[in-house]
């Protein structure tokens, strides 16, 4: 069979390539070795987003995607979203009296996990996490672990974290919030890493941020941390905000309106199911005059009536391209 396909053009090889699933077309890479060298980039295509739950089996299957040469070169993001129950599997976490998982990078496989994303994963520095709900995994719902035990997308986060601060890791685009179909709260701040923000080696990382998504529930324990996320960021390129209740979020605009520590370069600003004060809306827009490109406003409370003049505001902004305003109150 291999001798056939060894004959076929390219072109048709890489057709037939385009045609099959995923397994199928590593099967076919396994037929012989000239088959492999003329359609291993067809595969590794495929692995431009890479799934993880930080199962032993997830972190292992990225581990041989890190040592694969042309396989490593396209894997772009890392996402984190399915069901809690699947999460963190077959490996022994433990946590500290605060809460956190206690030095994750000392456990072997997370060890690796960090050197692989440092060291061979060169280009995937965009993470997702964006948990599904956990009904869609009824036969693991009956897990044994308690709930203030049990792996969670904030341990995720928590590990992601980690790995910035201890390697200065420059991270584009950092997805952090619900999934689909999830209704748990997200972000626990005792699942989150202490004193992150301090250490000069993530604020190095993290300032290389351009792209941020934050979908959370504000309280008082998460509100300082999602401050901080968002104002040591001075490259942020794309900003997504969905911040409820709206006394809070309301209270969380106007110190970023405040701050002097906002990216001044931001090209697009989507502020969904919220609130905000008209005045700070307008303080946070000007500090990105010159390059705002796009603004999202989406069932945003507390400036309907102030829609005309954030109109007459924005008209002397040089690069505004589009305003898409939805359902604001």
């Amino acid at each position: 069979m291999h001798c056939m396909l060894d004959k076929l053009p390219l072109e048709l090889l890489e057709f037939i390539c385009d045609e099959l699933e995923t397994h199928d077309l590593a099967s076919l890479l396994g037929t012989c070795r000239q088959t492999y060298h003329r359609t291993i980039h067809r595969l590794a295509q495929r692995y431009s987003e890479v799934h993880l739950d930080f199962s032993k089996g997830s972190l292992n299957q990225i581990h041989a995607i890190a040592n694969n040469e042309v396989m490593r070169q396209q894997v772009q993001r890392l996402v984190v979203m399915a069901p809690e129950p699947f999460l963190g599997r077959n490996l022994d976490w433990q946590r500290s009296a605060a809460g956190h998982i206690l030095n994750p990078l000392e456990v072997p496989t997370i060890r690796q996990f960090r050197n692989d994303l440092v060291d061979k994963l060169v280009n995937c520095r965009s993470f997702i996490i964006s948990p599904l709900g956990s009904h869609l995994a009824p036969e693991e719902d009956n897990t044994d672990a308690p709930d203030d035990r049990h792996f969670s997308p904030d341990d995720a986060a928590s590990i992601l974290l980690d790995i910035i601060a201890d390697s200065a890791l420059p991270v584009k685009l950092f997805w952090y919030g619900r999934g689909t179909n999830y209704n748990s709260d997200i972000m626990n701040i005792q699942r989150l890493p202490k004193a992150l923000f301090t250490s000069p080696r993530f604020r190095s990382g993290w300032g290389s941020l351009t792209n941020l998504h934050l979908e959370h529930k504000l309280t008082p324990n998460n509100y300082s941390f999602l401050l901080n996320m968002l104002l040591n960021t001075p490259n942020l390129r794309k900003l997504y905000l969905s911040l409820a209740p709206k006394d809070l979020a309301i209270e969380f605009y106007s110190h970023v309106a405040k701050s002097d520590a906002l990216s001044c370069v931001l090209e697009r600003i989507s502020l969904c199911y919220t609130a905000i004060r008209p005045s700070d809306l307008m303080h946070i827009l000007s500090w990105s005059r010159q390059s705002l490109k796009r603004l999202v406003l989406t069932q945003v409370g507390g400036i309907s009536a102030d829609l005309p003049q954030l109109h007459d505001h924005l008209i002397s902004y040089p690069c505004l391209e589009n305003l898409d305003f939805r359902m604001c109150q």
